[in-house]
């Protein structure tokens, strides 16, 4: 917890190195998936605090899924195909962003059936 004691308020940049910060005594993060799972995010930040790192280190490796497939091109596309899938009029990303691809709604779709979020019509 070398981070506390130097007095820093250290914040992830990444999804995937929220619980390693957070192990270190970070403050949090600045994260995509919160966006999508805020609930999941907030508990893993709650166990770090807890100084349940088992239990957090556990929660982490369950969402690499979800940090992977929000990933897999360049943010806000995989979020915005991912909140739209989900049931939110999210809109659509400013050029020079294009949508995804189908092949990339084709991996957010998968992450969003695996965690039961994805909505059908």
């Amino acid at each position: 917890r070398a981070i506390v004691r130097a007095g820093l308020a250290l914040y992830a940049g990444n999804d995937d190195l929220l619980a390693p910060f957070l192990e270190l005594g970070g403050a949090g993060g600045i994260c995509v998936a919160s966006h999508l799972i805020g609930t999941d995010m907030l508990h893993l930040c709650e166990l770090a605090e807890s100084g349940d790192f088992d239990a957090m280190h556990a929660l982490d490796a369950e969402l690499s899924s979800v940090y992977d497939a929000l990933s897999i091109t360049t943010n806000p596309v995989p979020l915005k195909a991912a909140l739209e899938l989900a049931g939110h009029a999210v809109g659509g990303v400013r050029l020079p962003l294009v949508a995804a691809t189908d092949d990339q709604r084709g991996v957010v779709r998968a992450m969003l059936e695996q965690r039961g979020l994805l909505v059908t019509a």
